[in-house]
């Protein structure tokens, strides 16, 4: 897949994670489990674990619970019961294996794609939780805003290095436009949640262009949709610091 096509994808993927946010936390919640369905199923195939079927369940099972326990939270911290997915997850990496092996020799590779997986998946239910944390419910449109904007600045030239510091300025003014215009987030958090945005884009973005080119639609769309996911965490973080 092309590092453009990766992008708009990307760019794509924050779009609707915006939408979602000025349509509220339930929405957000279907938006993001819709993201990690699509990555969990080209997420074994991008990490070439052995059995991808079992290693796509159990991310598509896990992501769907932490973004229920964050969902349907009663009190915050909301990502609290979110830790529990990422156990299970752990473990039924773990367990997977007994049941079905992986080959000869891909044992390890299997379970670390999974447990990186884990972690992706689950950093897309703090979208949600930032959502439902109060103050900070603009931030998500904000940075999410400024995360499609860095997507496109990270492929804008053929320099990587130059779309790189492109990509930061334009996430970080996008993100402090954001904060200006919404009157419950400072500029500074508007500023900080465009910064952390782009960080999630070009960080990954640079990962992905050192790998060879995925061959399968699904790893690529994988790839494009990670730092969105990704991202969630970095915006629940700076929402309780920086407004919540």
């Amino acid at each position: 897949m092309l590092p453009t096509t990766r992008a708009t994808i990307s760019a794509a993927a924050a779009a609707v994670v915006a939408g979602a946010g000025f349509l509220g936390p339930r929405y957000i919640a279907v938006a993001v489990l819709g993201l990690i369905v699509v990555l969990a199923l080209g997420w074994p195939v991008l990490l070439r674990a052995s059995r991808r079927r079992v290693a796509s369940t159990i991310l598509m099972v896990g992501g769907a619970l932490a973004v229920i326990a964050v969902a349907l939270g009663r009190t915050p911290p909301y990502l609290r019961h979110m830790v529990v997915a990422v156990a299970l997850m752990a473990i039924a990496a773990l367990v997977s294996e007994v049941f079905f092996p992986s080959a000869r020799g891909r044992a390890v590779t299997s379970v670390a794609s999974i447990a990186a997986g884990s972690v992706i998946v689950a950093s897309g239910a703090a979208w949600v939780a930032a959502g439902r944390t109060h103050g900070a419910e603009d931030l998500v449109v904000a940075a999410a805003v400024a995360l499609a904007v860095s997507a496109i600045a990270s492929v804008i030239t053929p320099n990587s290095n130059l779309n790189n510091v492109i990509a930061i300025v334009a996430g970080s003014v996008t993100g402090l436009g954001a904060g200006a215009l919404f009157a419950e987030i400072p500029w500074y958090g508007g500023l900080g949640a465009g910064l952390m945005s782009a960080m999630a884009v070009t960080l990954l973005q640079e990962l992905s262009r050192r790998e060879p080119r995925p061959r399968s639609v699904l790893a690529g769309i994988s790839s494009a949709l990670a730092p969105v996911l990704v991202a969630g965490a970095l915006v629940y973080l700076g929402g309780r610091m920086l407004v919540g």
